[in-house]
């Protein structure tokens, strides 16, 4: 398998963590096939947006370029550290490598969770983020989890959710 491949795999491994952790931690049955929509709305609550009373300054649309393997890239501040991420829009939650967390000063509770991803059960460690912002555009308290083994960290719903909009328009991605 190429590298290429294995960061796929990885990546659609890890895009049920934000959906099915809540619901394997709480000992619930995930809902049957057809009923995702049921399953998001009794174990997942959205994140919270900004409220009208913070400050919000528009900032410029961000534009990012699909990378050679296909893949659209980030550098984004977590908590004050730099952190490269591969966007992924199918991830529901931001996904940091164990690594990326530590630099970003994260303490990782021990409580442990299985989420089932396309390649099986994958233990994350759920945690929320201070502040996550790539250029001016910026979230607060975003829900994240931290999983071992992880050759990128994901950019996932959690964030992306919190946009104005994320458009692809061929090869160049933008976040506004």
């Amino acid at each position: 398998m190429s590298a290429g491949n294995g960061l796929v795999f990885a990546g659609l491994a890890l895009i049920g963590v934000g959906l099915l952790s809540p619901v394997l931690r709480s000992g619930e049955k995930p809902a049957a096939a057809g009923n995702e929509t049921d399953a998001v709305a009794n174990t997942v609550s959205r994140p919270g947006r900004i409220s009208s009373a913070d400050p919000v300054s528009l900032p410029s649309p961000r534009e990012l370029r699909r990378g050679p393997d296909g893949h659209f890239y980030a550098d984004a501040q977590v908590n004050g550290a730099t952190i490269r991420f591969m966007v992924d829009t199918g991830a529901s939650w931001v996904v940091l490598r164990a690594e990326d967390a530590q630099r970003a000063g994260i303490q990782l509770p021990a409580e442990r969770s299985l989420a089932m991803g396309v390649g099986g059960p994958v233990e994350v460690v759920p945690v929320t983020l201070e502040r996550i912002a790539i250029g001016g555009i910026e979230a607060r308290g975003v829900q994240a989890a931290v999983a071992e083994e992880l050759p990128v960290s994901l950019l996932g719903q959690s964030y992306l959710s919190r946009l104005g909009s994320v458009e692809i328009r061929g090869d160049t991605m933008v976040l506004r």
